[in-house]
């Protein structure tokens, strides 16, 4: 379709030829046999479980595991106290959409706001994508994220395999869980951490000739809330939220109450609005965001 944007786009393959899986395509499960009652002898059933240990590290692990133990560096001493938050971002369905055709092959249709988002969140976010895609993905996210604001790039290897899907395990990403959130199109990729994440619609650039879709864009307002207050638990603040699948919505209401309690003060024609932070003796201290920012 006219609207579908090429990002990277593979060569068509005959109808004879195996074409290429699509980014989102799941492997085989492989799941450890359940415990069962051990042999009479116990030479037989340390052979066995000797075999099964084996199998699994050679076989099992390099796809079942993350391929390191820390899946980011280490914070700069520098920065040691001001480190911005973290943002996970998913790739297939939630930055873009791919389809594939025998005339066309594979082709990616770029989400309407995925650069207003991306940029709009920079300053405030460490903003790592990390999909179950292989990392032939590269392409796709250079000609995507040019300015590479994108900090850090996951794929497949550092996903964990469990129940036949690619999870992501926010533990292994070398960071404060108080201070990571995690947006995707998929629940089954957050179900070791679920309160850490946000969970929007799967882009379908067929349904949205118009490009009308917001999904990204209703989502800066709050996300940018939480780095600007510098709330002490991200995750902590998002549970306050009434309604998790309308985010946006579920904000507005609490801006609500956060000026009702004097906590942020709205601004007025069209200014930026005003957080008020308490000093040691107990009084107030206003500023505008940038200078509660500095602080």
């Amino acid at each position: 379709p006219a609207h579908l944007l090429d990002l990277y786009l593979l060569p068509p393959i005959s109808s004879t030829s195996s074409h290429p899986p699509p980014l989102s395509q799941k492997e085989p499960t492989f799941r450890p046999p359940a415990e069962a009652e051990a042999p009479a002898s116990g030479g037989i059933a340390a052979t066995l479980s000797g075999l099964w240990d084996m199998a699994y590290d050679t076989v099992v692990k390099p796809y079942a595991e993350p391929s390191r133990a820390k899946l980011l560096p280490d914070h700069p001493a520098s920065i040691k106290g001001k480190e911005k938050p973290t943002l996970v971002v998913s790739l297939d369905g939630c930055l873009i959409q791919s389809t594939w055709s025998r005339q066309y092959g594979w082709r990616y249709a770029k989400r309407p706001g995925v650069d207003e988002f991306l940029m709009s969140l920079a300053p405030f976010y460490e903003l790592v994508l990390w999909t179950d895609s292989q990392n032939s993905a590269d392409q796709v996210v250079d000609r995507l994220d040019p300015r590479r604001v994108l900090r850090h790039r996951l794929y497949r290897d550092t996903t964990t395999f469990q129940d036949g899907s690619h999870r992501k395990d926010l533990n292994a990403l070398n960071r404060d869980l108080d201070r990571v959130l995690i947006l995707d199109v998929e629940s089954e990729h957050f179900a070791l951490q679920p309160e850490h994440g946000l969970l929007i619609k799967k882009y379908d650039a067929e349904a949205d000739p118009q490009k009308a879709d917001a999904e990204l864009t209703r989502l800066i307002p709050f996300l940018q809330y939480l780095a600007r207050a510098r709330v002490p638990s991200l995750v902590a603040e998002y549970s306050k939220l009434e309604d998790k699948s309308d985010v946006a919505g579920s904000f507005k209401k609490r801006l609500v109450e956060l000026e009702a309690t004097g906590q942020y003060r709205a601004g007025k024609h069209g200014q930026a609005g005003r957080f008020v932070a308490q000093t040691q003796r107990g009084g107030e201290k206003r500023g505008s965001v940038w200078e509660f920012l500095r602080r």
